[in-house]
């Protein structure tokens, strides 16, 4: 009898440390760290986008707004409006992207092709006349 009452003993021990082994384990294959590292999903767009001021460079340029458009697949997915710097910055899921701004006469179109984990550098010149 004591023999059969060590080994249940034993047993229910082993399957109990296994059981809550196996919910770690289970919760780090969904919160995606079963490797020790989950490989990131987004990547970074930003850049300068150029206010239009004619030729001569106004003193209070920084002042001046630009608006950036971000647009995955024909859709508007962001909008920002910068001063000071210019500078833009996007935080978004990979893939295929379109960045502008309608300065002056319209700038080109940007096409960004963004992979997971990486920043794309993509500046914005205005086109005034």
């Amino acid at each position: 009898m004591v023999h059969e009452a060590r080994a249940g003993t034993e047993d229910g021990m082993l399957i109990r440390s296994i059981g809550a082994g196996s919910m770690v384990c289970l919760a780090a294959i969904a919160s995606g760290c079963a490797s020790g590292t989950s490989a990131p999903s987004q990547g970074t767009i930003t850049g300068v986008a150029q206010p239009c001021f004619g030729i001569a460079i106004p003193a209070d340029s920084a002042q001046l707004a630009v608006t950036v458009t971000l647009s995955h697949q024909g859709q508007v997915v962001a909008r920002q409006t910068v001063r000071g710097s210019h500078t833009y910055r996007f935080t978004v899921a990979h893939g295929s992207y379109v960045v502008a701004s309608q300065e002056g006469e319209g700038s080109s179109p940007v096409n960004v092709a963004l992979s997971a984990g990486r920043t794309a550098h993509v500046d914005i010149p205005s086109h005034c006349l």
